[in-house]
This record gives structure tokens, sequence and C-alpha cells, in this order.
């Protein structure tokens, strides 16, 4: 890595500082920042200091045996750039896991990589959960569908990747029929953090409520 470049990083990172303050979640403790504000806030920055990235497809699997819709599973290979001619193809490979989404998955599934991607190179600084940056390791990948976990049973899912994808997706639910829906899809996955991670299973279940509150305050005409 040149040092334009690596000037370019720290800067950025310096200049982004902390997102999304005003979205604390008091109950679940976390904060939930939209892929809008990245992109407003951390990849204007890191433009104006040079730098820009592009993401290349290594591998992708649909998994429809995952809930009702189904998982996507994709890594990609991250080339980061400046604009001083310094390339790196393969700065950094990232795993992604989304649930099937109908038209717009693939396009979610890559701005929530660059979310992950800009969340790293520049430590940008929201009070989520560390979970929302980690690689999925193919080892914890189970289906989460309706059925029960065994009593003692070993985890069988990354409990923090689960808490991660509700975290990401319960917060972008439109109506409290889609809220429900996916709340009642991920019963298992539910039912594993309560048994392997009580905490995470209390934070998960906040942000349903805050989100199913505010939805039924926007129905009111209460909502913004």
């Amino acid at each position: 890595m040149k040092p334009d470049t690596i000037k370019a990083i720290v800067t950025t990172r310096e200049q982004v500082g902390s997102l999304g303050k005003s979205a604390m979640n008091p109950h679940g403790r976390y904060k939930y920042v939209s892929i809008d504000t990245y992109y407003e806030k951390v990849a204007t920055a890191a433009a104006k200091n040079g730098l820009s990235w592009v993401a290349s497809e290594v591998s992708f699997e649909v998994m429809a045996d995952v809930g009702k819709t189904g998982i996507i599973k994709a890594t990609y290979d991250m080339a980061l750039m400046h604009e001083k001619g310094d390339y790196i193809p393969s700065f950094s490979r990232l795993t992604i896991i989304h649930p099937i989404q109908g038209a717009q998955t693939v396009g979610s599934a890559m701005s929530y990589l660059d979310k992950v991607f800009m969340r790293q190179l520049f430590s940008v600084a929201t009070g989520e959960k560390d979970s929302d940056a980690d690689e999925t390791n193919p080892a914890d990948i189970i289906g989460i569908g309706t059925d029960t976990p065994k009593k003692d049973a070993a985890p069988k899912i990354n409990t923090e990747q689960a808490e991660a994808i509700f975290m990401e997706f319960v917060p972008t639910c439109e109506t409290e029929e889609q809220l429900r829906e996916f709340w009642s899809e991920n019963v298992q996955a539910r039912n594993v953090l309560k048994e392997h991670n009580p905490d995470a299973l209390k934070r998960v279940t906040a942000a349903f409520t805050k989100r199913k509150v505010e939805l039924t305050n926007k129905d009111n005409g209460n909502g913004n």
C-alpha cells in the first residue's frame, strides 16, 4: 500500500468520526445506521480523499431451505483504489448472508456489503454490535425454519450472525404485516438465541417492539 493511500484512509477515519447517535435504542442497546448515511458521510469523505473501491464476486450460493423465503450467501473480493494510481485488487474478502427479498435481494446485499466494508476500513463508530462487521463462517450456517431446537443441543447457528440479521432487517420492514411475517418465519433463530444468548434475544425483541410502535404510529398518522 502506497503512502498516499494510507494517509487517505487515516484522514477519512478522522473526518468521519461517529455516526448515528440519534438512532440509539435505549432498550436494545444498539444504534441503527442506514446505508444512506454511510454513503452520504463515509463514502463521500473517502472520495474527497481520493479513495474508491469495487467488489468482485468470488462465490454465490442460494440457500432456499433457510427460512420461508431462503437466503443468499455471497463472498466478494474488495479492491481498493487511490486516485494517484494505487490499486490493491484483493484488499479484503467479505462474506454476506442476506434474506431473499425478491428482485431487490442482490442490490440490498451489495449495499450491506458496502456498509460492512466501510465500517471495517474506516473504523466507523456507530454503537452497533461487532457482529454487524463479522465475516460468516460457513460451518456456522444452518436453516432458519420453524422447528424448536432440541434441549441441550449444541448451537447450530452463529448467534452473532442471527442477531445481526434481525438488527439489520427489522428496522427496514415497511408494514406491520411484513414485520410479523419476518418475525414468525424465524422462530428457530429466536429459539437458539433464547437458549444460547438470552441477552441477544432481548436486544432483538426490543428492536421488534420499537419498529412495531413506529409502524403503528405511522399508520395512525403520528409518525414521520
